[in-house]
């Protein structure tokens, strides 16, 4: 087992300070987040400021040891994953929150902030971030950069991409590139920022950023809603979004089967039991000035909906507990996959144009591959995003490649991509170099040996 030489940590131990560097039983005193081999490096820094980043990135570069950065570790496609003899640097100290400009709408953090942090410190201002995730309390905004994370308010905001305006980073060399603008327009050459967001850490340290930020939603009202199909709920959402009376802030796409497996789980089978065995929910969320007005304009284009029969039914719920245990459902994903384990794991994104199709034909292209097939599947509706499991509850890595096969045939063709918004890491590298552009894998490798030649960060990930 490879291990780190003492002269480099006592070194790095001088940089970091008291505390700022956990050489034993890391792994067994810190959460490794989604993955138990986040920690198997065994060594976390842990700095305190962008130029305690520096040096220990110089100090890595002297010594030739690579660097594993890491925020909450709530990643999904093994960015974070470490073995020994790398050193794994956390942002975990770097979590201040520097400045909310309620004039500007933009705030300054570093980047270990907590993405609920943020929401909680922007809504005192009356703004909001533009992006919300499950993760919440524990993705952190240099990984939510680091991934280009989206989430529930894509469709509306965009991704991490469209909501930073400037970057604070150390590079694989030890510069540090501080551009820390305020404002949506400044052409000044190649956009470096661009570059670090959905990098997963493969060409520097995010260590500080500014977030453009959102005046606040109003009063929300929250439904579950059972369409016949998926097109049905796709033009159910086109009915909310156009609403000129109360604004969408949310429309999360659940298949039957994800829905009543996971409702199951948490003892919420109540909550789905209104609708037909066939048909998919859709949770929607829309905000207005006030809650009753906003309870009322969602009741009446509900109303419309079930004239139109985009929906067969739907319950809104009447206080904030009903409304957290509908989120639960949607929110709580891995509950399906603990009820049946071994499947395939997926994150793809479907243009609106053919989802119904791509989505109705899939489950029995599945059960073609085996009967005993479990499509669990649900998503972000207003974008395209789905998350699947393809499982039967055993093993069946014999499966794998006739199921990848049904899963993404024609997908890239059409415009939709393999991986929607939890990056490559280790999972996707193969996904990426057969479904990718092989011109812009050979630009990503020329980025990366121009930025990192001694290829000291990240090594492995991406590609």
């Amino acid at each position: 087992m490879m291990k780190l030489s003492e002269s480099f940590l006592a070194a790095l131990a001088d940089v970091l300070g008291p505390n700022g560097l956990r050489c034993d039983d890391v792994a067994g005193t810190i959460d490794p987040g989604m993955d138990p081999r986040n920690l198997d490096a065994g060594v976390l820094a842990l700095p305190a400021s962008t130029q305690e980043v520096q040096a220990l990135v110089r100090l890595c570069v002297e010594h030739g040891v690579t660097i594993v950065p890491q925020g909450g570790r709530t990643g999904l496609a093994g960015g974070a994953q470490s073995q020994p003899g790398q050193l794994i640097v956390a942002t975990t100290k770097m979590n201040k929150i520097v400045e909310v400009d309620p004039k500007g709408a933009t705030a300054v953090v570093e980047a270990g902030v907590v993405l609920s942090a943020l929401q909680e410190e922007a809504a005192e201002h009356g703004l909001s971030t533009a992006i919300d995730l499950g993760a919440r309390d524990s993705a952190t905004i240099g990984g939510l950069i680091s991934t280009n994370a989206g989430g529930i308010e894509a469709f509306r905001f965009g991704t991490m991409r469209h909501r930073i305006l400037g970057i604070e980073a150390v590079l694989p060399s030890g510069e540090i590139v501080s551009d820390l603008k305020r404002v949506v327009k400044a052409n000044e050459g190649y956009d470096i920022k661009q570059l670090l967001i959905g990098a997963e850490g493969t060409l520097g340290i995010v260590t500080r950023a500014v977030v453009n930020l959102v005046p606040l939603d109003g009063e929300t009202a929250t439904g579950l809603v059972s369409c016949p199909t998926s097109g049905d709920a796709l033009a159910l959402f086109k009915r909310l979004r156009a609403s000129q009376k109360a604004t969408l802030v949310a429309s999360e796409i659940m298949w039957p089967g994800f829905a009543r497996a996971t409702s199951a789980a948490l003892g919420l089978d109540a909550l789905t039991a209104f609708a037909p065995d066939d048909h998919v929910y859709l949770l929607v969320e829309m905000a207005g000035e006030t809650s009753d007005g906003t309870q009322m304009i969602v009741e009446e284009l509900l109303g419309d909906a079930l004239e139109a029969q985009e929906a067969s039914d739907a319950v809104l719920a009447k206080s904030a507990e009903e409304r957290r245990r509908m989120w639960l459902i949607r929110e709580e994903s891995f509950e399906a996959d603990k009820a049946m384990p071994h499947g395939f794991w997926y994150d793809i994104s479907v243009p609106h144009a053919c989802l119904e199709r791509y989505t109705d034909d899939l489950f029995p292209r599945m059960a073609a591959i085996d009967p005993a097939l479990v499509v669990f599947m649900f998503g972000h509706l207003g974008d395209g995003n789905l998350h699947l499991t393809i499982t039967r509850g055993t093993p069946m890595e014999e499966l794998h490649d006739r199921v990848n096969t049904v899963l993404f045939e024609g997908l890239m063709e059409a415009g939709g991509s393999f991986s929607a918004e939890h990056g490559i890491g280790l999972e996707k590298r193969q996904l990426l170099r057969e479904r990718g552009s092989a011109e812009k894998n050979d630009a990503m490798h020329a980025i990366k040996a121009a930025l990192d030649s001694a290829g000291i960060m990240n090594p492995g990930k991406v590609i």
